[in-house]
C-alpha cells in the first residue's frame, strides 16, 4: 500500500484515532497501538505483522508526533522487526509481547557493547535492541541494569532514560546489513516525528493568527507573516518528501540525507511558530514548547545532523 489516496486514509484514520484517545498512561497507550496493528508494521505477515512497510510507518510516526505520544512505539516497533527475523527460539519468546504491547523494549542505533543508552520509554524496557559493525544485538535489560532519566534531554511530555547496559545478558541475533537497515528506518521514523511536531505546531499557528486581529485586521492577513507561515509550510511539505522518497528507495544514503536535513531544521522551525505566537507563544502550558522539546529530542535520539552528514560522506566515499 504505497498509492498516495492510500497513504492519505491511513494518516486521517491515524489522527481520528489519536485525537479520540483519552488515555495518558504510556504503558496503556503502547497496547492500544498494538492493536491497531502499528507494531507490527515492519514485521514479515508470517511472523504476524503487517509486513516491511516503511512508507506507512512512517506516516503513523508522524501521527503520532503530532498528537504528542508518550509511549514507546518507536523502540518497541523497531525492536518488533529485529526480533522478527532473529532465530527461532528468541523469536518465539520475545515476538508476542513486542506485538501486543505487553513487552516495552528500546532502540539505540550504533551502540558498541556494555555502554549507556538512551531511550523513550527506558523505565519499562525489557529488552534493547542495539546495532554495530558486527551486526544487531538483543540485551536483555533486566532490572539490575541501572535507569535513570536523561536530565540533558529537553522533553519533558516524553521523558528519556538512561540505561545502563554493562553486564546485561547480549545476544548476537542479525547480520550487518540487517543493522544497516534497522538504523536507516529509525532515522526516517524519528525524522517523521519530528516532522509530525511540526506540523502540529503550523496547523495550531495558523488557526491563531487567523483570529488573532491587530489594528483592526487578523494578524494572519499581514503580507510579512504571511511570508514567514509560507516558509514554514514548505519546509513541512519538503521534509515529508524527503522522508517518503527515502522510505520508499530502502537507500540507507537516502535515511541519512533526510535525517541531516530533519534534524538541523525543525526545531528552528517550531521556536520560529513560537516567535509568531507572540505572548502566548512564550507561556510554558502553551502546547508550542513541548512540540519544541520534543523536536530537539528527536534531532539527537538516532544521532545528531552532524553525525548523518559524516556518515553520508563515509559511505559516498567523499
Amino acid at each position: 500500500m504505497d498509492d498516495d489516496v492510500d497513504l492519505e486514509l491511513i494518516r486521517s484514520s491515524a489522527r481520528d484515532f489519536l485525537a479520540a484517545r483519552g488515555d495518558d498512561d504510556p504503558a496503556a497507550a503502547l497496547v492500544g497501538l498494538a492493536a491497531m496493528d502499528w507494531l507490527g508494521l515492519l514485521v514479515d505477515e508470517r511472523h504476524g505483522g503487517m509486513g516491511w512497510r516503511p512508507v506507512e510507518a512512517c506516516v503513523i510516526a508522524e501521527e503520532l508526533g503530532r498528537a504528542g505520544d508518550r509511549s514507546a512505539w518507536f523502540g518497541t516497533a523497531l525492536a518488533a522487526a529485529a526480533v522478527a527475523a532473529a532465530p527461532d527460539e528468541v523469536r518465539e519468546r520475545w515476538l508476542p509481547g513486542l506485538l501486543g504491547g505487553t513487552t516495552v523494549a528500546g532502540f539505540a542505533p550504533g551502540v558498541p557493547g556494555g555502554t549507556t543508552v538512551r531511550m523513550v520509554g527506558g523505565d519499562h524496557a525489557r529488552l534493547v535492541v542495539t546495532t554495530g559493525a558486527d551486526g544487531v544485538r538483543l540485551v536483555e535489560a533486566g532490572e539490575a541494569c541501572e535507569r535513570r532519566p536523561d536530565t540533558d534531554a529537553l522533553d519533558v511530555a516524553r521523558p528519556v532514560w538512561c540505561v545502563d547496559l554493562s553486564g546485561a545478558p547480549v545476544r548476537l541475533i542479525g547480520d550487518a546489513d540487517q543493522a544497516r537497515r534497522l538504523d536507516a528506518v529509525a532515522r526516517l521514523l524519528i525524522s517523521a516525528d519530528a516532522v509530525g511536531a511540526l506540523s502540529g505546531a503550523l496547523a495550531r499557528l495558523v488557526g491563531y493568527l487567523k483570529e488573532r486581529v491587530a489594528f483592526g485586521a487578523p494578524i494572519a492577513s499581514f503580507q510579512a507573516v504571511q511570508h514567514r507561515l509560507v516558509d514554514l509550510l514548505v519546509l513541512e511539505v519538503k521534509a515529508r518528501a524527503i522522508i517518503m522518497k527515502a522510505a520508499r528507495s530502502g537507500s540507507s544514503a537516502d535515511a541519512l540525507v533526510a535525517h541531516a536535513f530533519v534534524a538541523a531544521r525543525t526545531t528552528a522551525a517550531i521556536d520560529e511558530c513560537v516567535q509568531l505566537s507572540g505572548g502566548i507563544g512564550f507561556t510554558w502550558e502553551y502546547p508550542l514548547h513541548h512540540e519544541m522539546r520534543r523536536a530537539a529530542t528527536d534531532a539527537v535520539l538516532c544521532g545528531t545532523a552532524r553525525d548523518s552528514r559524516t556518515r553520508l560522506a563515509e559511505v559516498n566515499g567523499w
